[in-house]
This record gives structure tokens, C-alpha cells and sequence, in this order.
């Protein structure tokens, strides 16, 4: 094998581990220009298959239809050297997304669409594959151009196809359709199809992203405000990564302009406006964008922003959108440029299309602003409704809710949230008919303290919310921290999208204040978690890094231990070696900070950490050392440290078990961890480290003295049903190898049992609809 044709193979290793992003198209575009450099054709085939997979996602139209056209002209003209299929990829799918790239822009006749979408019949025939994506495609194409009721007419012929491999996931069909029903004026329609993409938790590499986004108008017009919101604050959060979603931004800047959201919307903009210039022929998305910009920033012209500028409008890679200006763009004057851009686009569009329809879209833009809706999002400042009092009663009603105040807090103390509870929400009422904006906050955060505690994370938000309410109504100190707090209520209620609006608002105004950089490294680690509650692990990362070093520079070593771990685990759960530092950092702060539990906890952390990233000999010296510090009789005091003790020892017991030679020392250790459990009654951890000795045991053969463990833990395991699940399934296995047949069929029976209880009855179907 050549040198050549070596680095090839290992380049194309290494972009289908790296998966999407920049550093996977570097490897892509290196693969590329090797190949093709030393006449490696079929290497060069495979490399731009996958090519036109990171083009498609990111937006890159000229790459794609580049790297279409050549891989076409290889599979014709040879089929055995550059077949259809290369490993999962599979050339016949990209014919659907050459059409849309092709209407996408102006510079394209209709000629040459219709041209693409015979070609992708005729290759579809060929294969001997259904039609289904075919007339998907006509579809998308015909709807484009601004013919929705032949539109129609070729999405009931796709509908009429059975599905196949080719046809659009039920996302996306659903996505799609939803679109098409919108623009016809079938809201309820639409709405029902987005609900389903949402209650069934259908994903794509745009979806739900993108049904979130274009159902932000329809939601509003069907009087479904909150849902609007939550959609918006989900949404734009999935959509703001990809210079792609240009088409999905837009939306959100018109939820903005209409729902009293202006300076949100102008930070948006700011955000993404530069996204134009990212793919010359996604003229449709630049039309889009420049459009939802009208609307917004004439309603931000409206609320008194006229003057406000728009700072990265000055970008030089945006002179051809907006001409070149030698003093900033103003958003007033933007307002005007954006429209006279959009409105030449949309007449490229009409003239080739044959009708006026990219142009009334714009016109229909401008009219949005005749309704709006007000759909605050962050909480804001409200008056509640005075509860009228005698003025003889003052007094007496001042005295007993200082009673009350003074009762909740001895209640909580004393372990009484429930009857906490009920006189804080007391005297919280006491603060607001007497207009005391400092007792009213008081008590609604007491109020949402107790609501936490017995598990009312609902009342607690509205308790938080009344609190930033009451604080922001009388200017007082402490209202940033007062929404810190709202947003950690919101993300323990399963709002963390919300949440993280309020801990971000949180943000801006305690640096604005000059908040310590304490209050500022907290923040930021609420930010994390709420991020990391999004599966956003980038935000979240950057998040703990910032709570980290702002807690280091202020000598807090607990709190940056507590950050630190909290960002190693994150790295961690992503193989990121980078958190085998972080984590040692973490070790280091817990010493400085004299904590016993969070010392284990750390090393205990990087411990597994190691086995996962560096192997078994440092891995073993570390979990060994937290044992250590496990074992001090001091730290022993503390129930935790002895439960952290125990579970030291599984670690080590599945760390030292990758050695084979291990296996007694391995099972021993398990087993010993299983003992720690048992005598502090963690029985679910009691089985689940059995489980472990009998697996080591299975895996060497050893079945027969597997088995009484795998009987000793099944009891131990009742309530935790995915561990049962394991423990009857080695069960059964077992009985099976030692030949013990009706044992392993009653078993598998139990195993049924439970995975019915727990899961119900799950039919896998490709097509949810």
C-alpha cells in the first residue's frame, strides 16, 4: 500500500469518528485534495460522499453541487469502481437536496431543476428503489416556487407511495407538510403535525429545530401564546449553532418584532446577521432573514430604538448585502436597506418562478406588525392587585406577618417545610395587600423554599417569580440574584430553556452592577447546568470554565471544587481528555479547602476518569489513594464519605476486572463493595456491585459460581428495575449454560415480566404516522 493511499484510508477513519463540524471538514477537504493529487479516484469517490453529507449540514451550496456533479459523473461512467453505495454512503440520497440547493437560488433556471429531478427519477429507477423521495422532492420544488395547490396535489401522490429508505424521515415529511399547510392557511392543520413532532420526539439533523421555528406564528395565531414561547426559547437555543438555519432565525426574529420582544430580537440580529455572507447561493435564506429584519427592526423603530445601532451590520464580508457605510448602520437606516435588498432578491425569485409570490411574502412581512401579541420573556415587572386593608388594621396585619415570616423560618429549621409552606404563603399574602415589597419578597422566597423541599417545583417557580416581580417593582437590591434563583427553580421544574433566559438576564445585570466574582462564578455555574440540561455541552462547558476561574481567583477553593467536578464529569461523559486536568484540578482545590467528601469525591472522579481515558495502572493508583482518604477515621463520621467508601470499591473492582489475571482480585473487591453497601443499607448498590462480581465470573466461564451471586442480588434490586432487568438476564444465561433448562425458561419469563412492567409495549415501526 502506497504512503499515499495509507494516509487516505486513516483520513477517512478518523472523519467518520470525528463526526460533524469544522474539524471533520478539514479531514474531508485534506482527503479530497490527496486523493485527487495522486489520481486515487475511488478514494477521492468515498471522500466526497462524505463530503456531501458536511456540505448539506453546514452550508456549503457550492461544495455540494461540486462534489454532486463529480461523484454522478464517476458512478455513470463506472458503476463497479463508484457504486451507488459506499460503506453508509449512499449517493441516491443527496438527489433530494441538489433540487432544493438548486431552488434555493435565482441563479438557477427552472430548466435546470427540472432537469435535477428527472435525473433523480431516472437514478431512482435504475437503483430499483421506490419513489417516494422522488415526488418528496417535486413537492419541496413546487411549493418553492410559489405554486402551493399543485404543491399539494404532489404531495398527495408522495403520500400515496409507500415508504422506503429513501423517503424523508417522519420528521421531516411531517416538517414539511406542516410548512405547506401554514402557508395555505391550515394552521390547525400544520399545529397538528409540529404536536407530533413534538410529543413523539421525532429528531432529524434539523428537526425538531426547525418544526419549533416555523410554528412560532402559527401558535400565536391560534391563541397558544405560552406554547408560542416555550417553542421560541427551545428553538432558537437548537438553531443558533448552524449557519444554515439562516430560514429558522428568521422566524424567531419575527416572533420577536411581534411579541413585544424588540431588543431580544435586535440581539439576535446582531448574533446572526453575518450568517448572510456564509453561502453565496442560499439566496432564499438571505431573502428570508433580510425580510424577518424588516419586520423587526421597523418594530424596533416603533418602541424608540430607531438610533440604536446594529453594530456587526459594518461587517465588511455584508458590504454586497448593504453597500459600504462609513458610520455605523443605524437601525432605522438598516430597516430601509434590508428591504430594498430583500425586495431585488424576491424579484429574482418572481421573474424566474413566473409570479409574484416571493414578493407578496414580503409585502405579507410588513403586515405582520398590524397584530401583535405580548408574550414576555423574560418575568418582568408586574403590580399585583392591592388587597384592601383598613387603616386601622396596618398595624396589627404588619405585626402578624413579621409573626409569620419569623414561624416559617423556625419551621423550616425544624424540618417542617409542609406547615412552612403554609405560613409563608401567609405572610407572603400579609406583604402584598400591605404593599411591603421587602416582606414580600421575603416571604415568596421562603414560600418557594419550602415549595422545594416538599417537591412543588411549580409553586416554587411562581413563588420566584413573585419575588423578582416584587424586587423589580421596588428597585431593590438583590433582584439579580432573586432571578438566579427563578431560574434554578425553572430548571429543577423541567423548563431549563426558561431558565437559563433568567440566569442569563441574572448575568448581564450583576456585571453591570459590579457584582464580587463570587456571586458571578455561581451564576455562571447555574448557567452550566441549565445548558447542560439542554444537551448543549459547548455552552455548558464554557459556562463551568468561567465559574471556575472566577472562583479560583477569589481563593474559593470549595466552590471551585464544586465547579471543577461539575465540569470534569461533563468532559468526561464526552471522552474529552482534557478532563483528566480538570479534574486533577479539582483534587487540588478540595485539599486546599479541607473537605474531606469532596476530596474522595474528586479523586473518586478522576479515578474513573483514568480507566476510561489512560488505563488501568493510573486509574488503580488514584481510586487506591481516595480509598485512603475513605478510610481516615475522621472522615468517616461522615455518612457520605462511607457511602463514597463503597462505591470506591466497585470502581476499583471494574477497573482491576480489565485484567484478566485480576479476576479473583477483581470479583474479591466487588464483592467487598457489595458488603460496604449492605451495612449502610444501600441494597440497590448492594445488588448492582453482586451483578458486577457475577459478570466478571460469566465472563470467564465461570458460571456456576456466578450464580448464587446473581440470586443474592436479585432481591436487592426490586426497586430499581433496569438492574433487575440485568440480574434475571445473567440469571437465565447462567441456568442456561449449566444446563439447567427450565430454570433459564422461567427465568426469561421473569425477565419478560419485568420489561413489560417497566416499557410496556413497544413497537419499533419506521414510519410513526
Amino acid at each position: 500500500m502506497s504512503a499515499a493511499r495509507k494516509r487516505l484510508d486513516e483520513l477517512l477513519t478518523r472523519i467518520d469518528a470525528a463526526g460533524p463540524g469544522p474539524a471533520g471538514r478539514l479531514l474531508i477537504d485534506e482527503a479530497v485534495t490527496l486523493a485527487d493529487a495522486e489520481g486515487l479516484d475511488e478514494l477521492g469517490y468515498a471522500a466526497r460522499l462524505r463530503l456531501l453529507a458536511a456540505a448539506n449540514r453546514d452550508g456549503d451550496t457550492d461544495a455540494q453541487l461540486s462534489a454532486f456533479a463529480w461523484c454522478v459523473g464517476r458512478n455513470q461512467s463506472d458503476p463497479q469502481r463508484f457504486p451507488q453505495r459506499v460503506g453508509e454512503h449512499d449517493l441516491l440520497w443527496f438527489h433530494k437536496h441538489v433540487v432544493g440547493a438548486l431552488m434555493g437560488s435565482p441563479l438557477f433556471t427552472l430548466d435546470d431543476v427540472d432537469a435535477a429531478l428527472d435525473a433523480m427519477a431516472d437514478a431512482y429507477n435504475r437503483a430499483g428503489v421506490g419513489l417516494s423521495g422522488v415526488w418528496q422532492a417535486r413537492f419541496q420544488a413546487v411549493f418553492a416556487m410559489g405554486r402551493p395547490d399543485r404543491a399539494a396535489g404532489m404531495l398527495a401522490a408522495a403520500k400515496r407511495l409507500p415508504r422506503d429508505r429513501y423517503s424523508h424521515c417522519a420528521a421531516c415529511s411531517r416538517a414539511q407538510e406542516a410548512e405547506h399547510l401554514y402557508a395555505t392557511g391550515d394552521d390547525e392543520g400544520g399545529l397538528r403535525l409540529a404536536d407530533e413532532v413534538l410529543e413523539l420526539d421525532l429528531t432529524c439533523g434539523a428537526e425538531p429545530a426547525n418544526t419549533l421555528a416555523h410554528a412560532l406564528l402559527p401558535l400565536l395565531r391560534a391563541g397558544r401564546p405560552a406554547d408560542a414561547r416555550r417553542a421560541h426559547l427551545r428553538g432558537y437555543r437548537a438553531a443558533r449553532g448552524n449557519p444554515d438555519n439562516l430560514r429558522m432565525i428568521a422566524q424567531h426574529l419575527r416572533f420577536c418584532a411581534v411579541t413585544g420582544n424588540e431588543a431580544r430580537g435586535l440581539e439576535i440580529l446582531e448574533q446572526h446577521v453575518r450568517w448572510l455572507s456564509h453561502d453565496g447561493l442560499n439566496a432564499r435564506g438571505h431573502l428570508d432573514v433580510l425580510s424577518a429584519a424588516v419586520v423587526l427592526l421597523r418594530a424596533a423603530g416603533r418602541a424608540g430604538a430607531g438610533e440604536q445601532v446594529v453594530t456587526t451590520a459594518s461587517a465588511i464580508s455584508l458590504e454586497p448585502f448593504f453597500g459600504r457605510r462609513e458610520t455605523p448602520w443605524t437601525v432605522n437606516d438598516l430597516m430601509h436597506v434590508a428591504y430594498e435588498r430583500a425586495a431585488a432578491i424576491a424579484a429574482a425569485f418572481d421573474a424566474r418562478n413566473g409570479n409574484a409570490f416571493h414578493t407578496g411574502l414580503l409585502e405579507a412581512d410588513i403586515a405582520l406588525l398590524e397584530t401583535c401579541h405580548d408574550v414576555p420573556l423574560a418575568t418582568r415587572p408586574t403590580l399585583p392587585a392591592a388587597v384592601p386593608i383598613a387603616m386601622e388594621d396596618e398595624g396589627d396585619l404588619r405585626a402578624r406577618a413579621a409573626l409569620l415570616k419569623a414561624e416559617t423560618e423556625r419551621r423550616l429549621a425544624s424540618d417542617e417545610p409542609g406547615l412552612a409552606l403554609t405560613s409563608a404563603q401567609e405572610a407572603l399574602n400579609a406583604g402584598l395587600a400591605l404593599g411591603d415589597r421587602e416582606l414580600s419578597v421575603a416571604a415568596a422566597r421562603l414560600a418557594s423554599l419550602a415549595a422545594t423541599t416538599v417537591g412543588q417545583d411549580d409553586a416554587a417557580v411562581e413563588y420566584c417569580r413573585t419575588a423578582v416581580r416584587e424586587a423589580a417593582a421596588g428597585e431593590l437590591a438583590g433582584e439579580a440574584a432573586f432571578r438566579l434563583e427563578l431560574g434554578a427553580a425553572l430548571c429543577r421544574a423541567g423548563e431549563p430553556d426558561e431558565g437559563t433566559l433568567e440566569i442569563e438576564e441574572a448575568i448581564a445585570r450583576l456585571r453591570a452592577a459590579g457584582a464580587p466574582a463570587g456571586e458571578l462564578a455561581e451564576a455562571h455555574y447555574l448557567l452550566g447546568q441549565a445548558l447542560a440540561a439542554q444537551f448543549d455541552g459547548d455552552g455548558a462547558r464554557d459556562s463551568y470554565r468561567n465559574a471556575v476561574a472566577l472562583a479560583s481567583n477569589t481563593g474559593d477553593w470549595a466552590a471551585t471544587t464544586r465547579y471543577g467536578m461539575a465540569l470534569g464529569t461533563l468532559l468526561f461523559d464526552r471522552r474529552d481528555r482534557d478532563s483528566l486536568n480538570v479534574l486533577a484540578g479539582a483534587v487540588e482545590s478540595s485539599r486546599r479547602a479541607s473537605d474531606s467528601l469532596s476530596l474522595v469525591k474528586a479523586e473518586h472522579l478522576l479515578g474513573q476518569a483514568l480507566a476510561q481515558i489512560a488505563g488501568v495502572e493510573p486509574a488503580e493508583a488514584v481510586l487506591r489513594e481516595a480509598l485512603r482518604e475513605a478510610s481516615n477515621p475522621l472522615a468517616g463520621l461522615n455518612p457520605a464519605v462511607v457511602f463514597e467508601h463503597a462505591d470506591i470499591l466497585d470502581s476499583l473492582a471494574r477497573t482491576i476486572g480489565e485484567k484478566e489475571d485480576r479476576l479473583d482480585e477483581a470479583v474479591s473487591t466487588a464483592r467487598e463493595s457489595a458488603d460496604a453497601f449492605r451495612s449502610i443499607h444501600a441494597e440497590p448498590e448492594a445488588g448492582r456491585a453482586l451483578v458486577l462480581a457475577a459478570s466478571l465470573l460469566t465472563g470467564a466461564g465461570r458460571s456456576g459460581e456466578a450464580l448464587p451471586l446473581l440470586r443474592q442480588a436479585e432481591p436487592l434490586l426490586r426497586e430499581r428495575p433496569n438492574l433487575l432487568l440485568e440480574c434475571l438476564t445473567g440469571l437465565a444465561a447462567a441456568y442456561e449454560r449449566l444446563g439447567r433448562t427450565a430454570d433459564a425458561r422461567a427465568t426469561a419469563a421473569r425477565v419478560e415480566r419485568v420489561r413489560q412492567d417497566q416499557y410496556g409495549d413497544l413497537a419499533f415501526i419506521d414510519d410513526l404516522g
